[in-house]
């Protein structure tokens, strides 16, 4: 009896021993600090944009700080103060260190970290060359004397254009270097495209294999069987929202032979911009079966409201208020806009993320 109960307790301790390891460390110095601690968030779920508190590091008088945590590998977030939150995707067994000299932020001692930031370094350069550039001259024409209706036009059809462009470039980048790096959870924030749907199965196929008990392997999953469920030929998800006036109504009580599940926001550009053909389309065939079901990702209701107004979208309108955070935003795998859904009678998706004439063909086709 004493023999099995020494054993058993050597389990223990050895057990003990074992889980006491840290998963990984964080550790570095901070030049001048507004507060003298910092806090590591973990990012759980970058759709829904909500985050768990792991703990509060205390500094040094020197602005120095040490920390080890038993936690999952995952993606992470330093607050250094009110302005300043830093990235990090972390493995176990990493030694991250950080330092930070005002402006500057070296970061060592995490692959993951390196190449998250260099996938954002990438996408930030891209969106500005690509898409920044072009609202820019947007914005510049609309504030100029005479705005040019068909310039606007012709450079907002280019600005959607061209972001289709800087997503083929970040799917090039997590192709060629990503692996089952940490680091590929927070690129699922863009995932879309129906042609791409291949290529993040395999990348989340490979990660499984990789890491198969981790929480981000089963939210990469979810990911792309949300994006495989929301293809062309799949089975609209039901949506039941509030309307400006709070009535309550459902994607499936309108009951129409086609219906477009337009997800927009009264601040987004090319959302508003394609209010011209989405009027027209509505006015046309409205009485022959077409129905839009339009949902805001706004979070303010009066600026939601106005947008209504201004943009004369008569049609169906709901939202939750909630951004993206909303749950048809999620289940429909919509992390950027303008996004939209054509459904038949049944709910079953026959075209999505089509916009102006692309758009204006197909209906027109379909009511001929």
């Amino acid at each position: 009896m004493n023999k099995i109960l020494f054993l058993l307790t050597i389990i223990f301790f050895t057990s003990c021993k074992k889980d006491e390891k840290s998963t990984f460390t964080i550790q570095g110095s901070i030049k001048n600090p507004e507060t003298n601690y910092i806090v590591l968030f973990q990012e759980s779920d970058i759709e829904r944009k909500t985050t768990t508190l792991i703990d509060t590091i205390t500094l040094t008088e020197n602005g120095e700080f040490k920390a080890s945590f038993k936690v999952q590998p995952h993606y992470y977030s330093l607050q250094i103060n009110a302005n300043k939150k830093i990235p990090l995707a972390i493995d176990k067994g990493q030694i991250i260190s950080i330092e930070i000299d005002n402006s500057n932020t070296k970061i060592t001692g995490s692959k993951d970290t390196e190449l998250l930031m260099e996938y954002e370094n990438l996408r930030a350069n891209s969106l500005e060359q690509l898409v920044q550039s072009i609202r820019k001259q947007i914005v510049a024409e609309n504030e100029s004397e005479n705005p040019n209706p068909q310039k606007i036009d012709s450079l907002g059809k280019l600005e959607i254009k061209n972001y289709t462009l800087h997503l083929e470039e970040l799917n090039t980048f997590i192709k060629e270097k990503m692996g089952t790096s940490i680091a590929l959870y927070p690129t699922s924030l863009r995932w879309k495209g129906q042609e791409n749907i291949n290529l993040f199965d395999s990348l989340v196929s490979n990660f499984e294999m990789a890491h198969p008990n981790l929480s981000i392997s089963k939210k990469l999953r979810e990911k792309v069987s949300r994006l495989q469920q929301t293809t062309v030929g799949g089975k609209a998800s039901g949506i039941v929202m509030e309307t400006a006036d709070k009535t309550t109504v459902s994607l499936y009580s309108l009951n129409k032979k086609y219906t477009l599940i337009d997800f927009w926001a009264s601040w987004c550009g090319p959302c508003r911009r394609e209010s011209e053909v989405l009027n027209q389309l509505y006015k046309n065939y409205k009485n022959n079966g077409f129905e839009i079901y339009g949902v805001s990702l706004d979070t303010n209701r009066e600026q939601w409201i106005k947008a209504i107004e201004t943009d004369q979208r008569s049609w169906t309108n709901v939202s939750s208020l909630e951004g993206f955070k909303t749950d048809a935003a999620y289940n429909y795998a919509v992390t950027a806009l303008p996004m939209n859904y054509l459904i038949d009678s049944k709910g079953k998706i026959i075209a999505k993320d089509l916009h102006g004439e692309e758009l204006k063909k197909l209906i027109d086709k379909l009511f001929k």
